[in-house]
């Protein structure tokens, strides 16, 4: 969300940006068009990608069924290490400030990245992974506009219950509940957004 959905991007000022050739950044610029947040348009450049947001329902909709999965394969290989992973992450979420809304949106989602490291991690499937990494980053920006216009507050307690619920489903090996929690907080943030849009 630096650059504005719409906005075109001129590659010799990206390059100055970042402090950059123009052949890295296009190797960049490629990798972004691949998940969907740029697309390149021949003699104009490059441009942001719109928010859709009938299609980011839909992408929710694939997710579901993949974040399930890999919670229930998550559940069967978890250790005590990743639950005192977890623990970690608890206790980095409850120490975010709560103003300044453009720095918590990031840092709630460094968080949301870091927890789904564990998932991954412990669902042992990284085809399975790449799948949910490519579906996740064409919800991301939504989770950053939501922070704009949403209730940190609920999102901070549903993403706490969350984790402390996976919490106990891998200490108890409950691979099931495993499944139906991930879909459970999944739908509930679905909701807020599109109340939010």
């Amino acid at each position: 969300m630096e650059y504005a959905p719409g906005e075109i991007l001129n590659e010799t000022t990206l390059a100055e940006e970042f402090g950059t050739s123009r052949g890295p950044l296009r190797d960049v610029l490629k990798k972004l068009e691949w998940k969907k947040l740029v697309m390149t348009m021949p003699r104009l450049g490059t441009q942001v990608t719109e928010i859709d947001f009938q299609k980011i329902i839909q992408v929710f909709q694939i997710r579901f069924d993949i974040e399930a999965l890999a919670s229930k394969l998550a559940c069967e290989n978890a250790t005590q290490e990743h639950i005192d992973r977890i623990e970690m992450l608890i206790g980095r979420l409850n120490a975010i400030p709560k103003d300044g809304k453009r720095v918590t949106g990031v840092k709630f989602i460094e968080i949301d990245f870091l927890f789904r490291d564990i998932l991954y991690e412990a669902a042992q499937n990284p085809i399975l992974a790449e799948l949910s990494d490519f579906l996740y980053h064409l919800t991301l920006r939504v989770h950053l506009l939501s922070f704009n216009k949403g209730d940190f507050s609920r999102l901070t307690r549903l993403f706490l219950n969350e984790m402390k619920d996976f919490q106990k489903v891998f200490a108890n090996r409950n691979v099931d509940e495993a499944g139906q929690i991930r879909c459970r907080y999944l739908t509930e943030y679905l909701v807020d957004v599109k109340s939010l849009f």
